[in-house]
């Protein structure tokens, strides 16, 4: 203790005084603002780990080139370059540039390649202009690309009836449920299940190769494809169907004619393919009497000379029911 304070000035510790007050309320201030720096510095710090965080969390928008991008393994859409808007679309983005992204996801066994879940006409604008495309690119099941290829094109465009019943029947063919198909299609209403069948049956009746030839016909409901579908059998056209639609098809009306104008032109040839003209034959019996036969879509008439056979017409009406019988026999064996 001695060699410690042997140096100190005993004189000139008695003649110090304590701080005045206003001396202490500045010290206390100054540590005050330290401490309050302090914790600001410490928040600045916390606010740049979260951010930091937030952006090796995030997903980054990059440039693809648009030749090693693949549409969806399901398409919602019928016709993107048929669409009357599609190059109004494209000088747009040749203008103003491509201002939002699409989404994809690698294509498995094919590095550098990539599949859309959405983002078709923005992809192939960017092919026609021959530019980089933006994407974000996502790790993604079947299940999860379908529905955000879904719920992003129902929330941006509308997809008409016939557009949802065949992304629904696609879906459905790959075993997909209903609940998952609802939620692709981003349907939240209480109807939504029954909705999806209905879907799924309306699309069913129709060849899809006659669907994409008629295109989106986005002012066409379900009552109007349910009748096409009704001229139709087990999803396939017949011989008079083909050659009808071909007819159509082939027609200068048909190259002019938008989607909706299109359906109508299609089921007025297929109405008009099950109504068979009729066909009038005489049919020649012994002695010279003739029969006249009368075929029509859905009836056959005969025209039996009652003064010539007498007796004819009320012998086949009471032989008829046997002669049906006859007839089911023969065509069940």
């Amino acid at each position: 203790m001695r060699s410690l304070f042997a140096n100190v000035d005993a004189q000139a510790l008695e003649k110090q005084t304590p701080p005045s007050p206003q001396e202490l309320e500045r010290r206390r201030v100054g540590s005050s603002a330290v401490k309050s720096m302090d914790r600001a510095f410490v928040s600045i710090e916390d606010e740049n780990r979260r951010l930091h965080d937030q952006l090796l969390s995030a997903e980054s928008v990059v440039e693809l080139d648009p030749e090693r991008i693949v549409p969806s393994f399901i398409s919602d859409r019928l016709d993107i370059e048929g669409d009357e808007s599609f190059q109004a679309f494209v000088e747009g983005i040749r203008e103003a540039g491509q201002k939002l992204p699409i989404l994809v996801r690698p294509l498995a066994g094919k590095p550098g390649h990539y599949q859309v879940a959405y983002g078709h006409r923005r992809l192939r604008a960017c092919q026609i202009l021959k530019r980089p495309v933006k994407a974000i690119v996502r790790d993604m099941s079947d299940e999860e690309l379908a529905v955000s290829q879904g719920i992003e094109n129902s929330a941006r465009l509308n997809l008409s009836f016939i557009e949802q019943a065949l992304f629904a029947l696609k879906l459905k063919e790959r075993k997909y449920s209903r609940e998952t198909i609802s939620e692709a299609l981003g349907r939240k209403d209480g109807q939504r299940l029954a909705y999806i069948s209905i879907l799924t049956n309306t699309a069913s009746l129709i060849p899809e190769d006659l669907i994409r030839l008629i295109g989106p016909a986005p002012s066409i409901g379900r009552p109007k494809w349910e009748k096409l579908g009704a001229f139709i059998k087990e999803r396939t056209l017949t011989d008079r169907q083909a050659r009808a639609v071909a007819d159509v098809t082939e027609s200068p009306e048909w190259s002019v004619s938008g989607s909706d104008r299109r359906f109508s032109l299609v089921l007025n040839a297929l109405d008009q393919s099950v109504r068979l003209p009729a066909d009038v034959k005489d049919l020649t019996l012994a002695e010279g009497v003739v029969i006249g036969v009368k075929r029509t879509d859905g009836a056959t008439r005969l025209s039996i000379p009652d003064k010539r056979l007498p007796g004819l017409s009320d012998w086949l009406l009471q032989r008829l029911p046997e002669l049906v019988e006859e007839f089911q026999r023969q065509r069940n064996s």
